[in-house]
């Protein structure tokens, strides 16, 4: 790097004034929006659990903005023998990282049917 050939006595000073290394990591926050379908079948209770579980998840690794259950509503097209669903729908914010983790977990919890993740333009 031509500032490391400039200032060769002291290679870190060199580099904090090229800008390559800061003192501290910056942390890319994006804002997405998921929608869960959860299975109606379950108890209001169980809807709850899993609303709440997802709501923590993300708090641990982001923040969530809001949470809006939308409530019971027919499906398109049956899903697991389902024609209704319960909507929920999740605002936050993320690392780009956390969504595989959080899709990852969507996919092996009972009771929700479908889900999407989306990022929101800023």
């Amino acid at each position: 790097h031509i500032c490391a050939k400039i200032f060769r006595v002291n290679l870190t000073r060199a580099e904090n004034m090229c800008g390559l290394y800061s003192q501290k990591e910056v942390e890319i926050m994006n804002k997405y929006e998921s929608i869960i379908i959860i299975n109606p079948s379950l108890e209001e209770q169980g809807m709850k659990e899993i609303i709440k579980k997802f709501e923590d998840m993300i708090n641990s690794e982001g923040k969530v903005e809001s949470v809006e259950e939308m409530g019971k509503r027919k499906l398109a097209y049956e899903i697991k023998k389902n024609s209704e669903g319960f909507y929920v729908l999740y605002n936050f914010e993320a690392k780009p990282e956390f969504i595989a983790e959080l899709e990852r977990v969507y996919r092996i919890t009972d009771g929700i049917l479908k889900f999407i993740v989306v990022r929101k333009e800023d």
